[in-house]
């Protein structure tokens, strides 16, 4: 009986596991339908303290993840590098300064990416200057701002799409991985319920050779006591020749 309860706990519970990941798979699925029309957008980022202006876009990488990810890119892509993401390096402001990236502009620049942590995952900012005070925005450059955008956007359509099938390959290695636990476990209730089984018509047959050998030990005590009565007299009468 505690056999039978444990292993049917442990089906139970394996069960759960793998509805709970599914319907996480799901939930992560309909986030990312209701994301498909992610468009950054104009905004501002206190900087040397005042409000600069920034595009921003929030998105569900955590922030080490996404930071990790847009350096990787802009240094594949645009031959610059951002400091502050790295071995023993995580920080909150990513930047490159006087960089010269032909695809925004000819003069030099300082290029900088915020990314922090908000309530769904990250979210990224991004801004850049010429000079100290100079920064970019879509009324003074509007053709370098857009096409800081248009970075923005060629990176998020090739990451995103990597992103979430990567999040769906786990799931289903770990679904495919409980399922195969699962079976494990059928398997184990099967062969326990034979064991039972068999353990049962072992038990049953001690219980009637037990039930049998109690009748000849009462047979035997039966006849001890008759033989120790006819010794008694037997002996009163040999007495008596």
């Amino acid at each position: 009986m505690f056999t039978h309860l444990c292993v049917t706990f442990k089906t139970e519970t394996m069960k759960t596991l793998i509805a709970t990941i599914l319907l996480a798979t799901t939930f992560s699925i309909t986030e990312v339908n209701a994301q498909a029309s992610i468009q950054p957008t104009n905004s501002t980022i206190n900087y040397d303290d005042a409000q600069r202006p920034c595009i921003k876009v929030n998105l569900d990488p955590e922030p080490k993840t996404l930071k990790s990810a847009w350096r990787s890119y802009l240094e594949e892509n645009y031959d610059f590098k951002l400091k502050g993401i790295g071995f023993l390096s995580n920080k909150d402001l990513l930047s490159a300064e006087e960089i010269i990236v032909e695809q925004i502009s000819s003069k030099s620049m300082d290029f900088f990416t915020q990314v922090i942590e908000d309530e769904n995952g990250s979210e990224m900012k991004i801004f850049a200057r010429h000079g100290y005070d100079i920064y970019l925005s879509e009324d003074n450059y509007p053709s370098e701002y857009e096409a800081i955008n248009e970075i923005l956007e060629s990176f998020l359509k090739y990451y995103l799409p990597i992103y979430y099938a990567s999040g769906i390959d786990d799931t289903e290695k770990r679904i495919a991985e409980l399922s195969d636990e699962s079976d494990d476990l059928e398997e184990e209730i099967t062969d326990d319920s034979e064991k039972i089984t068999e353990l049962k018509e072992e038990i049953k047959e001690l219980e009637e050779n037990s039930k049998v050998n109690n009748k000849m030990l009462i047979l035997a005590n039966q006849k001890l006591a008759k033989r120790i009565e006819k010794l008694k007299r037997a002996r009163i009468q040999l007495r008596t020749l």
